[in-house]
């Protein structure tokens, strides 16, 4: 067994099960979520699903609990938990990002805390001599932004203060303190992302580190699993669109056999076919529309 695929082969899942498999694939083994935190958004899911019911039902406990075979009991213990966190903004155990907002506001708090003027050099305040600071400045990256380069010391220091500031957003009961190793984690993320890079030096002590680009985002495998999950999510919605029959959206599912050696030009000609398409129907200020497809060999399904 090589893949998730394999696995869904051998077991014969229906469609929805399949669905749940893939969810919980791309959450725990892609997204780096705990199992446990997977079950507790599964049952939050579940959760709001009963709730809805219930407003259907014209807030019959008892249908609600014949409808999806809950004692009422339980059903008004769910209400009520959803009700807490819409009215009164409880938390409900969700996954949410992976990837927190405290680290998409990263390279901004660097220009804010460190910015570099133009004629100031990356290095300032480090006692370095001019053929130190020639050395070590062909080591930055290229396009760097104005910041200033800053030693390992500061740069914990700025992970700190973005945790300690997005702990202010939890209930205080729920608030952790940032440990060491979280911080470790922290700091390797932006590394992995290119986000940050270390200078290698020996002459100054303590390591350096220089702003590479002024977003994060996650690199690599990661970030083309953040698009997967992001893009799933959205022909979720655009399928139950579909599915309640609202105007201007339609589903689009074709299959057809190519030779090998045509398969490149076919998929190029489909690019160049719906770039035109774009282009000729584009306006500003017209109604949005999404075009989401995936195009590929039907042995990999």
């Amino acid at each position: 067994m090589t893949n998730c695929s394999d696995l869904i082969n051998r077991l014969s899942l229906n469609a929805l099960d399949e669905i749940m498999f893939y969810l919980a694939f791309s959450a725990i083994r892609k997204g780096g979520h705990r199992h446990g935190a997977f079950l507790n958004a599964a049952a939050t899911a579940a959760k709001c699903t009963v709730y809805m019911t219930y407003l259907e039902q014209n807030e019959s406990l008892r249908r609600t609990g014949h409808l999806h075979h809950i004692e009422p009991k339980r059903v008004k213990e769910i209400v009520e938990e959803v009700r807490l966190a819409l009215t009164e903004g409880k938390l409900l155990k969700l996954l949410g990002s992976q990837e927190p907002d405290y680290l998409m506001q990263f390279p901004y708090v660097w220009l804010e805390h460190y910015p570099r003027s133009p004629n100031q050099t990356c290095f300032p305040n480090r006692g370095l001599s001019k053929n130190e600071l020639e050395r070590l400045t062909r080591k930055l990256p290229p396009n760097m932004p104005n910041a200033q380069v800053i030693d390992v010391m500061q740069l914990m220091e700025m992970i700190e203060f973005l945790y300690n500031r997005s702990q202010q957003d939890c209930p205080p009961d729920q608030r952790l303190p940032l440990s060491e190793s979280f911080a470790e984690h922290i700091r390797r993320r932006l590394l992995y992302a290119g986000t940050i890079v270390k200078v290698d030096v020996s002459m100054v002590g303590l390591p350096l580190y220089a702003l590479a680009r002024t977003s994060h985002s996650p690199a690599g495998k990661d970030s083309r699993t953040c698009a997967m999950i992001e893009d799933t999510a959205r022909f979720f919605r655009m399928m139950q669109a579909w599915t309640d029959d609202c105007p201007h959206v339609i589903r689009i599912v074709e299959e057809l056999d190519v030779y090998p050696d045509k398969v490149k030009q076919a998929l190029d000609s489909l690019d160049e076919i719906l770039r035109d398409w774009a282009d000729r129907f584009h306006q500003e200020g017209g109604e949005p529309l999404v075009l989401q497809m995936v195009v590929g060999s039907k042995d990999n399904l």
